[in-house]
């Protein structure tokens, strides 16, 4: 089977050997004495003005628009024999060394000459010797003697520059670089051992000899990324390149990266602080260290490099899928379609869900001033509903979304009933329900936050079974009933429970010994009419209630009198007894 060497090879081959010709035709191309010669010298390495930090280096260039078969070098030591270098298809290249301070090498064949100067100090940092004018320029460390034909193309007498060979390098040896392409992830290039894919042999501009800087670099194969780094958000190590994050060479990790081995999140840790990932509650991603999750670790439109904006919770949908329809009902938390992390901390948190405080207290950070009337009765109920007193606010509140208004998790009456299922069964069993509970609003008469009234009563209510009547005493029952019906002794038209025209309301309710309206009726419910109890509570013990009615009347029987009859028609009762 054959086997090609990558399209990214020979991508960056070209790229770096389009960089040597700039070099050969740009500023390190110098001509020679006198417009009128046809030929020229070009040094392509090292360029001349440069400041070098090695004093060994390997001198290369070129002779065009003539036949020379050897030059002349001048004006630094080099290998070859009284300064002769020979010249193979137009290239020539030697082994010079260089002394400390200026050196104004002369290079010469016949009527051609021209003339390179590099100023070599041993300390790149000394300054003060450094000419003006100079600049910096990186080469290999005790250079091997090149041969052209290693990366260069023989067509017709004449080397081809414009495609470089993809040659292997000897970079990895134990005497220079040991240990490469030995990790489980390797870098193409070195993989294929092409290290002249990002290097210039000949040397750069750049440090460690990069044929460029940055991300320049990076994108002549990788420029499937490029675009990317267009979006409103870059990573900042990005502005310098893509080193601060990925090894060059090689990595136990994917992609190159750096950092310990396993969970992306060792690599952020280098710069982002691990206490904000690190506490009791953490995002799922976070605990298992997969930053990538939500972030993009190049660029993004979005702020914090989030892979989708926050608004209306898009980022976290793309994983709590099973939240989506919270999104489409009725009532939306408005945190909720503005941004989760307005309530939920993304990374990690002390209380559950990753919430910035407690439930409790997180709820009040906005709604204290929202509902102040409903914090006032918290404040001051000297009967605390206990999932209000326990911080529990979602017991009964859907902390997102609800087709209950206010966010209510159900219907009232079957919220209410899934903690007080005695009630609840209580209701199921009753053909008669008071008119709050059979339309599901038990706030008509309970505070559900809390109340200065026992049973969170919105109202007071005599709490005994026995009361002696004052209208303020049956506010509660008075909010919605006509108070006239406990203070009228004779009517006609205010109630059905009369013997003839004499009020029984009035007589129970104002007698001696009083009994509030609780006495004879429930508050919820029951299987007899006007929710007239089938029992009465009284101490430990409890007595029937049954009440036969008549067109125009009815009988009561009861444990605390004998059986009595009345008739609105004809009155059937001794008013003196």
């Amino acid at each position: 089977m054959k086997r090609f060497l990558p399209q990214y090879v020979f991508t960056l081959l070209s790229v770096v050997f389009t960089f040597f010709v700039f070099l050969a035709q740009g500023p390190f191309a110098l001509t020679v004495h006198g417009a009128e010669q046809e030929g020229v010298i070009r040094v392509v390495s090292p360029p001349s003005k440069s400041l070098v930090t090695q004093n060994k280096l390997f001198l290369a260039g070129v002779v065009e628009g003539t036949l020379v078969k050897e030059i002349t070098i001048k004006g630094v030591k080099l290998a070859a024999k009284k300064g002769l270098v020979k010249v193979e298809s137009g290239a020539f290249g030697t082994q010079i060394t260089l002394k400390k301070g200026m050196n104004e090498i002369t290079l010469s064949a016949g009527s051609l000459e021209t003339q390179i100067k590099v100023f070599y100090q041993s300390d790149s940092t000394a300054k003060k010797s450094q000419p003006d004018g100079f600049i910096p320029f990186f080469v290999h460390q005790n250079p091997d003697t090149l041969d052209c034909k290693e990366c260069h193309r023989l067509r017709r007498e004449k080397f081809d520059y414009k495609k470089i060979i993809p040659a292997k390098a000897s970079c990895a040896t134990s005497e220079c670089h040991p240990n490469f392409a030995n990790e489980k992830h390797v870098h193409g290039p070195i993989g294929a051992g092409i290290c002249i894919s990002c290097h210039n042999p000949h040397g750069s501009y750049f440090p460690l000899q990069l044929a460029r800087s940055g991300t320049d670099l990076c994108f002549v194969c990788h420029q499937n990324k490029k675009q990317e780094f267009n979006s409103k958000v870059v990573h900042p190590p990005l502005e310098e390149g893509c080193l601060d994050c990925h090894d060059p060479h090689q990595s136990q990790r994917r992609f190159q990266l750096k950092g310990k081995e396993g969970a992306v999140s060792t690599l952020c840790y280098m710069c982002h602080e691990d206490s904000i990932f690190t506490k009791k509650h953490q995002h799922g991603p976070v605990g298992v260290g997969d930053c990538i999750a939500c972030h993009n670790p190049h660029a993004s439109n979005h702020e914090n490099l989030l892979r989708a904006p926050t608004t209306g919770g898009e980022v976290c949908l793309t994983c709590h899928q099973d939240r989506q329809d919270d999104f489409n009902k009725k009532q939306v938390h408005s945190p909720v379609a503005d941004d989760c992390s307005l309530c939920h901390d993304p990374h990690s948190e002390a209380n559950r869900f990753q919430l910035y405080k407690s439930e409790n207290e997180m709820c009040a950070s906005c709604h204290q001033e929202i509902n102040k009337t409903v914090y006032d009765d918290i404040k001051n109920a000297r009967y605390p509903h206990k999932p209000v007193d326990e911080g529990q606010c979602t017991d009964c509140h859907s902390a997102h979304s609800s087709d209950v208004t206010p966010l209510l998790k159900n219907f009232p009456e079957q919220l209410c009933t899934s903690c007080h299922e005695e009630l609840a069964d209580h209701l199921a069993e009753s053909s008669y329900k008071h008119g709050p509970v059979q339309t599901g609003d038990c706030a008509a008469c309970h505070k559900v936050h809390g109340s200065e009234f026992a049973k969170l009563l919105i109202r007071y209510f005599p709490p005994d079974f026995y009361s002696e009547y004052e209208v303020e005493n049956y506010a509660l029952c008075f909010g919605c009933h006509n108070q006239d019906v406990a203070k009228k002794k004779y009517t006609t038209k205010l109630t059905n429970f009369r013997d003839g025209n004499y009020n029984l309301h009035y007589f129970h309710v104002n007698m001696e010994k009083g009994r509030t309206c609780t006495a004879c009726h429930d508050a919820h419910s029951s299987n007899q009419a006007r929710h007239v109890r089938i029992e009465v509570p009284f101490g430990s013990w409890s007595y029937p209630i049954q009440l036969t009615k008549t067109e125009t009347g009815g009988t009561c029987v009861v444990g605390c009198h004998a059986p009595k009859s009345y008739d609105r028609q004809k009155a059937q009762l001794d008013k003196g007894k």
